[in-house]
């Protein structure tokens, strides 16, 4: 997602490409991971978390290489797009490592999952400084895929879930995975016999998240997630443009009635914007340190809600005419709000759904989530109205 901030402008100089181009390779890479995560959520469950998490990563590999030898606009729009299809699979890290943790400390540890993506951000602003001044965008993304291939060979070590081989009926894998993590962690197994587990049959089927005791669960959840991405993605995008005025009503006339079909001048990223996207990702930490509290202390919901209310509230208030101090505090207080709310659902989700269709459901979820993002850039970055019109919209769903 960061590349595709990052590499924006740089294709648009590359291949001289229309503004709608740019924002259409934003859309590609998400439009192929909400095609197909539910199909990495179905291959999670019917194959094992490792088994999807590992393929995922080697496909990934093999497209971003690709990327970078891209001869043409339309050749790197095909390869973005498959590079979105295969990294659906990633969100399984999520799957299974809540299959390993227990209720006390799930909803923390899986929040604090939100840190790592946060130096991976700082990382790819940090690469984009040293190599895009003197290199080409080839290189920049030639260079993204090298952790990847390390990480690779590092996920063979991950255990499979003991969860998964139970409904397998693979028991000795079980024990094997339990005396393991018993060796790890140097403490004894509890005394008694592990008991055989009923095979199931019925992995990965769609047709069960929305059968008559899940159905309601399962609806609610994809429009939240499909909100949750849409606010997330729209307020990426329109933070960079407030904060280039004084004041919120000080928007220039011409910054969205411009023609889609134009070809704007190449502007690369300079270090001042490598570092507004830097502030405004370091915005979300608070966020994630309320919400890792919250979640234990008030509920998974709660927490979703009360963050999707504070969201709105926010937004409502940038309606209004305000100083820029003010427009940073508001802004400052939606991205926090927004970041918790995204990960609290990553805890709810794995959690409300049984291991047969654990992976399907976070799949599905993640699928409504990207066609929220699909939308964003062009609701965003492409109209022809000033900015309260997508104000209006995050609020509204929020």
């Amino acid at each position: 997602m960061m590349s595709t901030t990052i590499l924006g402008p740089l294709i648009q100089c590359e291949w001289n490409i229309y503004k709608w181009q740019v924002a259409l390779t934003f859309s590609m890479y998400f439009t192929g991971q909400a095609l197909l995560s539910p199909l990495w959520g179905n291959f999670a469950d019917k194959y094992g978390r490792k088994l999807c998490i590992l393929f995922s990563m080697l496909c990934l590999l093999h497209f971003g290489i690709l990327s970078s030898f891209a001869p043409s606009y339309n050749w790197f729009l095909f390869l973005w797009f498959m590079v979105g299809c295969v990294g659906g699979g990633f969100s399984h890290v999520t799957t299974l490592y809540t299959e390993f943790l227990t209720v006390k400390m799930r909803s923390r540890c899986i929040i604090n999952l939100a840190v790592p993506w946060s130096v991976g951000i700082l990382a790819m602003i940090c690469l984009g400084i040293l190599v895009l001044p003197t290199m080409t965008w080839k290189w920049f993304i030639f260079s993204t895929c090298l952790p990847l291939f390390i990480s690779f060979f590092i996920c063979f070590s991950l255990p499979e879930s003991a969860y998964y081989h139970m409904v397998c009926g693979q028991t000795e894998k079980v024990l094997a995975t339990l005396e393991w993590i018993s060796r790890f962690n140097g403490v004894p197994l509890p005394a008694g016999t592990l008991m055989a587990g009923i095979k199931q049959e019925r992995l990965g089927r769609i047709q069960d998240l929305l059968c008559e005791n899940q159905r309601r669960t399962t609806l609610l959840l994809w429009f939240i997630w499909f909100v949750t991405s849409f606010s997330y993605y729209g307020m990426v995008l329109l933070t960079t443009e407030l904060m280039k005025v004084d004041n919120s009503c000080a928007v220039p006339d011409n910054v969205y009635t411009e023609d889609a079909n134009c070809i704007h001048p190449c502007q690369l990223l300079t270090t001042k914007d490598y570092l507004d996207i830097l502030w405004t990702t370091l915005a979300e930490c608070p966020g994630l340190v309320v919400a890792s509290f919250t979640t234990d202390f008030l509920g998974r919901k709660p927490t979703i809600a009360f963050g999707m209310l504070f969201l709105g509230g926010s937004l409502f208030c940038l309606m209004a005419c305000m100083e820029r101090t003010i427009i940073t505090v508001l802004l400052f207080i939606a991205r926090a709000m927004i970041s918790g709310t995204f990960m609290s659902l990553y805890v709810y989700t794995p959690e409300v759904y049984p291991t047969e269709n654990r992976a399907l459901s976070l799949g599905t979820c993640v699928a409504f989530s990207r066609l929220g993002t699909v939308l964003t850039p062009f609701v965003a970055q492409l109209r022809k109205s000033p900015y309260i019109e997508p104000h209006c919209s995050i609020t509204i769903e929020a």
